[in-house]
C-alpha cells in the first residue's frame, strides 16, 4: 500500500471515529456522576465521556510492580510525553460494549500532573476483573480533546495494552487486562 493510500486510509478512520464525540460535550472527559481516587500529585478527578482518538501502536501487557500508594491500586503509567505542558486524562472502562466511546459507562476518571514526559494515573478501590483504559495528552490544559479540521489528532492518546486500532478505536477485548484486585502497574505509550 503506497504512502498516500495510506494517508486516506488513516484519515477516513479519525473522521469516522472522530464523528462519534458528542458534541455537546465540553470535553471528551466530562460525565456527572463517576469517582476515582486521586493521588495527592493529581490535578482533579472527573468522570469521562469517551476518548476519541483510534491510533495505538504497540503491545505490551500489563506487569505487576510495587506501589508507593493505596495498597490495591491500579497505576497507569502513561510514558513518552513530548512535553511536560498540560495534563493527562485517563479513563478506564470495564464494559466492553461502551469502551471507548459511551462517557455514561466510564467507570472513573483522573487527570495527571506531568513530571519528566510521564505520567500516573491511580485508581484505587477496583473491584478484580477485566477493565481497559484510554488517555490523551491535554497539552494546552483546556480538558479537551483537540483536533484538527480534518478531525485528526493535535494531541497525543493511547489505549491499555497500546492497542491498534486500523479503522475505529480498539475493541475492549484488544486493550483490556485482568485487574486481580492487588497492586498492578502498567504502561500506556502515548501516540502523537
Amino acid at each position: 500500500m503506497g504512502a498516500f493510500t495510506g494517508a486516506i486510509i488513516v484519515s477516513m478512520v479519525v473522521i469516522c471515529f472522530a464523528s462519534s464525540l458528542r458534541a455537546d460535550s465540553a470535553t471528551p472527559f466530562e460525565t456527572p456522576g463517576a469517582t476515582a481516587s486521586a493521588t495527592p500529585q493529581e490535578i482533579s478527578t472527573e468522570s469521562p465521556t469517551a476518548l476519541a482518538t483510534p491510533f495505538a501502536e504497540q503491545s505490551a501487557a500489563p506487569s505487576a510492580t510495587p506501589s508507593a500508594s493505596a495498597e490495591n491500586a491500579l497505576e497507569i503509567e502513561v510514558a513518552g510525553l513530548r512535553n511536560d505542558s498540560g495534563q493527562v486524562g485517563c479513563s478506564l472502562f470495564n464494559d466492553p460494549v461502551a469502551y471507548p466511546r459511551d462517557d455514561s459507562k466510564v467507570l472513573s476518571h483522573v487527570w495527571a500532573p506531568i513530571h519528566d514526559g510521564k505520567a500516573v494515573c491511580e485508581f484505587a478501590g477496583l473491584q478484580p476483573g477485566p477493565y481497559a483504559a484510554v488517555v490523551f495528552h491535554d497539552e494546552n490544559g483546556n480538558r479537551e480533546f483537540d483536533m484538527n479540521a480534518f478531525g485528526m489528532p493535535k494531541e497525543g492518546y493511547g489505549f491499555s495494552n497500546d492497542a491498534a486500532a486500523l479503522f475505529g478505536p480498539p475493541t475492549f477485548d484488544a486493550a483490556s487486562f485482568n485487574y486481580a484486585g492487588k497492586t498492578l502497574y502498567l504502561v500506556i505509550n502515548i501516540r502523537y
